[in-house]
């Protein structure tokens, strides 16, 4: 029976545990944009959604597949049959109760004839807005300006209530950026910046720090958390979050190619080391921090490390499983090359002073739930605010923090050098989106 959120136009499909849930990528990130007093009424340019999977990469022979899986270290080899299952019957089970195409209308920019400078995705889709306008996209864009900015002690920034009619003018990115930024206000803030001409559109009750996860920059946040939220909540004493999401830059294959953004090995700092000697204080009593994983094993250790080190257990873990518009993974889910889900680890911090068994995070001591939905441009992946708020004690009332961000979400602290990327509104349009044949 399925049970969807009527207030959510992102989750086409969500059965009554949650525990499988179909959502519309796009639509779940700009749904974050608003709140129920100020919705957001514009829409993300995106990719065309996948009509059909990849053309498969995996050894053909035998012989070429036992080769490849003896380089691999181990755990890295093979997925369990369990996650197998898993997949398999959230497919089936979404398919019997939805029979609709897996994804929504998706809105796609009219682009130029001929444009030599349109990017390619990893789909093989055009990007679709045009390159030569987009902040972060080059060598010289926003992510670049912020890198070689001096990072120096810096005042929070909260926008004046103008900022919400006229917009907020300031002379380069660099003014706003290894400092917090603060939107108090319940309707959207813009930020005016001369180059690129279009501004930033800053969310309702949004706070960002647009800078690198660094220790400098780690020290800052935490005095501006602190300052911030002097107060303490039913949940949360001062300075802390009851909800921390983190999706690092991990080192792989298909980041290096992408050449999107700095992953762990060109940093010259270990962003996760920094974040677990600065962000623990920051979580609150029985707060819940969730991190995004590849899927080699060595990086769910690390993750679990985090945990362990801030006094988090994992309680669940999510999978993002990838299809076409037609409900199929986009490549095999068994492959030794690509595999069509990444995962999101969840603990709350608990007292790990008892008898939990000896593997705290072994598959029966765990709740999965498997996220289905169509990819979009690389490194977008689905916005789960609405998933995380009836995980919190008052889901009207708590504080959250997405460290790593691409983009703000309304009412919370977003971190990292692109954490404005998709807030430029040239990522967006008024128009309806149509559907694509």
């Amino acid at each position: 029976m399925s049970h969807i959120n009527k207030l959510s136009k992102s989750l086409l499909y969500q059965n009554r545990d949650r525990t499988v849930i179909l959502i519309d990528i796009p639509r779940s990130i700009a749904e974050a944009q608003g709140t129920a007093e100020a919705p957001s009424t514009q829409f993300l340019y995106s990719t065309r959604p996948l009509e059909k999977p990849y053309q498969s990469i995996e050894p053909r022979s035998r012989k070429a597949r036992q080769k490849v899986r003896a380089r691999l270290p181990s755990g890295d080899a093979s997925i369990s049959s369990f996650a197998q299952n898993l997949f398999a019957q959230a497919l089936a089970e979404i398919k019997a109760e939805y029979p609709l195409d897996f994804c929504s209308e998706r809105s796609t920019a009219p682009s130029k004839p001929n444009d030599s400078k349109r990017k390619r995705s990893n789909s093989g889709a055009s990007l679709p807005v045009e390159t030569d306008e987009m902040p972060g996209e080059t060598d010289d864009g926003l992510c670049s300006s912020v890198a070689q900015h001096v990072l120096e002690p810096r005042k929070p920034l909260v926008l004046p209530f103008s900022a919400t009619v006229d917009g907020y003018k300031v002379a380069q990115m660099p003014d706003v950026a290894d400092r917090i930024v603060s939107n108090p206000f319940a309707q959207p803030a813009r930020i005016l910046v001369p180059d690129p001409a279009r501004p930033y559109r800053i969310p309702p009750r949004s706070t960002f720090m647009l800078s690198k996860v660094g220790q400098r920059e780690a020290l800052l946040f935490s005095s501006a958390a602190y300052k911030l939220f002097p107060e303490p909540t039913l949940s949360a004493a001062p300075g802390q979050f009851d909800f921390i999401l983190l999706d690092p830059p991990w080192d792989n294959k298909s980041v290096r190619r992408s050449k999107k953004y700095q992953t762990g090995r060109k940093a010259t700092e270990d962003p996760i080391r920094t974040l677990a000697e600065t962000l623990g204080k920051h979580l609150a009593p029985d707060g819940l921090s969730a991190c995004w994983i590849t899927n080699k094993r060595s990086v769910r250790d690390t993750a679990l490390q985090l945990f362990e080190t801030w006094g988090v257990r994992l309680v669940e873990e999510w999978t993002w499983l990838k299809t076409t518009v037609h409900g199929e993974p986009i490549c095999a889910i068994d492959g030794i090359m690509r595999r069509p889900y990444e995962t999101l680890l969840l603990g709350r911090q608990v007292d790990l002073t008892g008898d939990h068994g000896d593997d705290p995070a072994s598959d029966e001591l765990i709740k999965h739930r498997v996220m289905v939905g169509v990819p979009d441009l690389h490194s977008r992946k689905p916005c789960i605010k609405t998933l995380i708020e009836p995980m919190m004690k008052d889901s009207s009332n708590y504080r959250a923090l997405e460290a790593f961000a691409r983009n703000l979400t309304a009412g919370w602290w977003s971190w990292g050098d692109e954490v404005l990327k998709y807030n430029w509104e040239g990522y967006w349009t008024r128009d309806e989106p149509f559907h694509v044949s």
